[in-house]
């Protein structure tokens, strides 16, 4: 980081400018997604979902590299060592060609066995092989500078690399949709997708050998052996890592094509679309942090201020989480029925669950930030196995011996987050981050989902007495749905907080990154 921005200004600045960009992209996927839904229809649209899920699944040879690089420049780049940053970037950039290759090869090696994925439907509307094998070249192709993005992201200047991801995904979506309505074809969707990573790519390491000419000085240099020490010990604990996001983020789709077929994941993916543009809103606006909390954490600051911080960091983000849960809750039936048409809208249950889970994933989101911030991988090594394994045990269950269908997919990702991630990434994170008890943070945890859960079954059950299908009426319950909330957590929050925290200290959060 520059030496004249501190902290508070590089957070705000990048958290500012990740939501704007976060805000423009999410508008941009709406309007690409009603093209696609109403010109390719909803198979072509459970295909995509299908694709997005198996190349999650190849991106495992990634192994969570990218978290524990951002960790590694944290230190030199505290401490201006320019030397040893760039031998940590050429370093990096070797370990993704060979990750690139291997992600290549492996999917190669999975194309012949997609058909099997498809539940009782035929693929001749479009050659599935072909199709995949474009998305593949995509996935390969972002592989290639990451090391560079990593950087921005690393120095807090991850508003560099968000501009430029922004801009370029406007303009492939903006020639997406006029190419659809030209010429209605899937693989030209996918070429045009293809073409602006590769432009991305070209612009974003031209933009990093202008800020960091000194990477091509020290061609010979070494990375350090603690450094190295440093991967050779985490590597299992991001492999497992790597593992379970991949099982419990990465077989909702496939899943649901293998028991159910392609129109179950078009449905579902109508919700996940605007609920992966929250989570992408509210990420970019609390992780954009994520560099100064490793920042801090480098240059040793003191335990009761980062516990502090912590709390703060912890609370904001939650309620930024409930806020987007409740308006997602109370406005998405409405909001889906008239974009795509009434047939597309969930009933109760799968709705309740969606948010929920939703709801769960955000809560653990500070506490992510900062195992990454403070490189636990090593102890979170055995935490991703039981998660995956309950979440695939109970979602394969409930799908192959009942009628709940989407339902037992976010049922099995709920029981391995209440059972696996609520108690045991706060454990990692506060005896070996914070070096803290956490028994205060565990009963302000417990309390937020509780609460959370019952506000969320609150609000979708008063589609019973409430007609949603007048959307005046749905706005202004959402609105008052919203007050309520706000109102209750602040109270919940002051009553158990183990730290003094109100509406003026959560609001000024990020302003404690001193410089």
């Amino acid at each position: 980081m520059h030496k004249n921005i501190s902290r508070t200004n590089a957070a705000i600045m990048n958290s500012s400018i990740a939501s704007i960009g976060q805000i423009l992209t999410l508008i941009a996927q709406f309007v690409a997604r009603t093209f696609f839904i109403h010109i390719l229809g909803q198979e072509f649209l459970g295909l995509n979902g299908l694709f997005v899920n198996v190349l999650s699944f190849l991106n495992f040879a990634e192994l969570g590299i990218g978290s524990a690089i951002t960790y590694a420049l944290y230190q030199p780049l505290a401490d201006n060592d320019k030397a040893q940053v760039s031998a940590l970037m050429l370093q990096f950039k070797k370990w993704y060609q060979y990750i690139a290759l291997v992600v290549a090869v492996s999917g190669l090696i999975v194309t012949p066995f997609l058909p099997y994925f498809v539940h009782n439907q035929a693929t001749q509307f479009v050659n599935i092989y072909a199709a995949f094998l474009l998305s593949l070249a995509n996935t390969v192709a972002s592989y290639l500078v990451s090391y560079k993005r990593t950087l921005l992201i690393a120095n807090q200047q991850g508003y560099m690399n968000t501009i430029n991801t922004v801009g370029f995904s406007l303009m492939q979506q903006v020639l997406q949709v006029i190419l659809l309505v030209i010429i209605p074809s899937y693989y030209l969707y996918l070429i045009v997708q293809l073409i602006f990573m590769i432009a991305s790519n070209f612009r974003i390491s031209h933009v990093v050998d202008r800020y960091y000419p000194y990477l091509k000085d020290y061609p010979h240099e070494k990375v350090s052996k603690r450094t190295m020490h440093f991967f050779k010990k985490n590597v299992v604990g991001m492999l497992s890592a790597k593992i379970g996001g991949i099982v419990v983020n990465g077989t909702d789709n496939i899943v649901l094509s293998f028991f159910v077929g392609l129109s179950a994941v078009g449905l579902y993916s109508n919700y996940t679309l605007i609920l992966t543009g929250l989570t992408n809103v509210i990420n970019q606006a609390v992780q954009a942090v994520s560099s100064s909390v490793g920042n801090l954490a480098a240059v040793k600051g003191t335990s009761e201020r980062q516990k502090n911080v912590f709390y703060k960091y912890y609370s904001l983000s939650n309620f930024l989480v409930l806020c987007a849960t409740v308006g997602f809750t109370a406005f998405s039936s409405t909001f889906i029925r008239y974009w795509v048409g009434a047939q597309y809208v969930y009933t109760q249950l799968p709705l309740f669950l969606i948010a929920f889970n939703f709801y769960l994933q955000g809560v653990r989101q500070p506490i992510i930030t900062y195992t990454n911030a403070y490189g636990l991988y090593w102890y979170e090594r055995y935490k991703p196995i039981f998660e995956s394994l309950v979440n695939l045990l109970v979602s394969v269950l409930l799908i192959s011996t009942t009628r709940l269908e989407v339902s037992a997919v976010l049922l099995g990702t709920i029981a391995s987050n209440i059972l696996v991630n609520l108690w045991w990434e706060p454990l990692i994170v506060f005896k070996w981050g914070l070096h803290a008890k956490m028994m205060k943070f565990m009963i302000l945890n417990i309390v937020y989902v509780a609460f959370g859960g019952v506000i969320i079954a609150g609000i979708v059950y008063s589609t019973i007495i409430i007609d949603y299908n007048n959307i005046i009426l749905n706005i202004l319950t959402t609105v008052v749905f919203e007050i309520i909330a706000a109102g209750l957590y602040l109270v919940i929050t002051k009553t158990f907080a183990p730290v003094t925290i109100n509406l003026s200290s959560l609001m000024a959060g990020v302003k404690k990154f001193k410089k």
